[in-house]
C-alpha cells in the first residue's frame, strides 16, 4: 500500500481563512564523516543532575528517513547525553504543529512548507534541524506510459490532493490545469490499474513497493522540478528554544551521532525499526536506507554537516509559496529556522 501522510495545521483553507496543510513524508545509506562503528561521545550530563525529559513526535510510523532518532536511542546516545527521549510516532491526522504549540511535546517534525504556514497563521514554531536536505516526495508513473516530461500529465489522472502545498506550486508552476485529480488515499491499486495515471509518492517507498508488485515505474522528483523544501525537520516553539539553548544543543550533537551511528549499524537498527513498525519489513528497510543516504548527506550537508540549513533555501521556499498564492507576505527567514544549536563540523 502506499504511504499517506496528513498534517493538519487548523481547519483553514490554504491562502483564505485557515489552513489544511496535508503533508506526505516518506524515507533514508553510509555517512561519509563516519570513520569507525563508534560514534563521537556525546556531551555528558552531569552525574548530580536528573536526565531531561523530552517527547519526540514523528512524522509518521518508525521508518529510515527518521532513523537518526531511532538509532541514537537504541545506542543510548541521547542518555548519554543527559536526555531521556520518548520517540513518539506519528500517524493520519496527526497534527505536529499543534502538538508542539500546545505543549504537548517538546520536539516534532515537520515539513519545511508547514512551517511557513505555521508561521503564516502566527503560530510560533521554528526549526532547528533539518534531516533530510531533499525532499523524497515524488510523481510516480508508468514506464510504458510515454511520459517523458512533467507537462505530459495534463489530460491524465493524478492520485494526489489539491491542498498539497508541493502539488499547489508545481501544478501552478507548469500549468497543470488539465489533470484530472483523483482522490488520494493512500492505496496504490487505482495507479496499479490504469496505466495512464500518476500518483503521488516518496522515492523511498512506492517504487520499491511497485516493483515487488511488478509494475514497472517512473517518476519526477520534486526536488528535480524545482520544489524542495527541507524535510521532515524537528520543530519547537520559540519559548521552548529561548529557555532551553544546552538542552537543544545536546540533542542535536545526540541527533547528529545517531545519523552516523545508523549507517554503520545498519542491520541492527533497521531490525529495531521493524521491531516497531511491522509494515516495513526489513528488506524494505535497508533499501529506503539506501536510496535516502545522498537526501541526508547529501547538498549542503556535505560541508556543514547533517541538520545544516541555508537562508537561500528558505529564501526561495517563502518565495515559491508567495508566488502559488499559498502565502500573502514575506516571512522572514529569522522566525523560520536556526542553526546556531548546529555541532562545529
Amino acid at each position: 500500500m502506499g504511504r499517506f501522510r496528513m498534517t493538519l495545521l487548523g481547519k483553514t483553507k490554504v491562502g483564505t481563512a485557515a489552513i489544511a496543510t496535508v503533508l506526505l513524508l516518506s524515507a533514508c545509506g553510509t555517512s561519509t564523516s563516519t570513520t569507525s562503528g563508534t560514534p563521537a561521545a556525546s556531551t555528558p550530563a552531569s552525574s548530580s543532575k536528573a536526565p531531561d525529559k523530552v517527547t519526540q513526535a514523528m512524522s509518521w510510523f518508525a521508518q529510515p528517513e527518521m532513523g537518526g532518532h531511532y538509532a541514537a536511542q537504541l545506542a543510548k546516545i541521547y542518555e548519554k547525553a543527559g536526555i531521556d527521549i520518548t520517540l513518539q510516532q506519528g500517524g493520519p491526522q496527526v497534527s505536529n504543529v499543534q502538538l508542539v504549540a500546545g505543549g504537548k511535546v517538546q520536539f516534532a517534525m515537520a515539513n519545511a512548507d508547514e512551517v511557513v504556514l505555521a508561521r503564516k497563521e502566527g503560530i510560533p514554531v521554528k526549526v532547528i534541524y533539518a534531516n533530510l536536505q531533499t525532499n523524497p516526495q515524488n510523481l510516480i508513473f508508468h514506464k510504458d506510459s510515454g511520459i517523458k516530461k512533467i507537462e505530459d500529465l495534463n489530460g491524465r489522472k493524478v492520485y494526489t490532493a489539491v491542498g498539497f502545498p508541493f502539488w499547489q506550486y508545481i501544478s501552478y508552476k507548469y500549468k497543470l490545469d488539465k489533470v484530472q485529480i483523483q482522490n488520494y488515499t493512500g492505496s496504490l491499486a487505482g495507479f496499479s490499474a490504469d496505466k495512464d495515471s500518476i500518483t503521488q509518492g516518496f522515492a523511498t517507498n512506492e517504487p520499491y513497493v511497485l516493483k515487488k508488485q511488478g509494475v514497472n515505474v517512473d517518476w519526477f522528483l520534486n526536488a528535480d522540478l524545482g520544489y524542495n523544501p527541507y524535510g521532515n525537520v524537528v520543530i519547537a516553539t520559540d519559548d521552548f528554544i529561548k529557555k532551553n539553548p544546552d538542552l537543544i544543543k545536546r540533542y542535536i550533537k545526540a541527533t547528529s551521532e545517531g545519523w552516523d551511528y545508523y549507517y554503520a549499524h545498519g542491520d541492527e537498527v533497521n531490525n529495531a525499526l521493524n521491531g516497531v513498525n511491522k509494515d516495513y519489513d526489513v528488506d524494505h528497510l535497508k533499501d529506503a536506507q539506501a536510496v535516502a543516504k545522498d537526501f541526508i548527506f547529501g547538498g549542503d550537508a556535505k560541508a556543514h554537516g547533517v541538520g545544516y540549513m541555508s537562508d537561500e533555501r528558505w529564501k526561495t521556499l517563502v518565495s515559491q509559496m508567495k508566488e502559488a498564492g499559498m502565502i500573502k507576505e514575506d516571512i522572514p527567514v529569522k522566525d523560520l529556522y536556526t542553526n546556531e544549536f548546529l555541532p562545529v563540523k
